[in-house]
């Protein structure tokens, strides 16, 4: 079983478990901040800075779904920035003769693995969230069969390089 942290660059199997732990990590982090930040935030918001506290099903429904948007904004604005910090740290992000360098077997850092497998874990995370907690919408199958495929696809394209 090779560890994560090893230097040589090669993707293993049990890497899974990592993502696992990503998946299991996100849920617990968007309760947290769904319940502290972004209720709170929609409620003000959307009611013009007051905070009522008798609202009707239909402003109930917009506050849930604005919390939604703003725990997919937050996750999508927090991983571009760490891919700019991968890129920027990346020998081949300013020197294009760097591309193919040690090909087909190139190493991946340890940035890189576990980016891959933060958003394998997102994307497994959010199966999981799109049947039990999110509203559900008219592209739901759609969405399902994107996040099943993105999980499937990220975590080959780790195994295999």
């Amino acid at each position: 079983m090779a560890s994560i942290w090893d230097d040589d660059g090669a993707p293993d199997v049990s890497h899974a478990l990592i993502a696992i732990i990503f998946a299991l990590g996100f849920a617990p982090v968007r309760f947290l901040l769904d319940f502290l930040v972004y209720k709170r935030l929609a409620m003000r918001l959307l009611h013009n800075g007051r905070a009522t506290l008798a609202i009707d099903e239909t402003r109930q429904l917009k506050v849930y779904k604005c919390s939604e948007s703003m725990w997919k904004f937050t996750y999508y604005v927090s991983v571009q920035m760490w891919v700019i910090s991968i890129l920027c740290q990346a020998p081949w992000s300013m020197n294009t003769k760097e591309y193919f360098k040690g090909w087909p077997n190139q190493e991946l850092g340890f940035s890189t693995k576990l980016f891959c497998m933060c958003q394998c874990g997102y994307y497994t995370y959010s199966i999981f969230a799109l049947l039990i907690w999110e509203t559900r919408r008219k592209d739901f199958y759609i969405m399902m069969s994107h996040h099943i495929i993105t999980s499937i696809l990220i975590g080959y394209s780790y195994i295999t390089r």
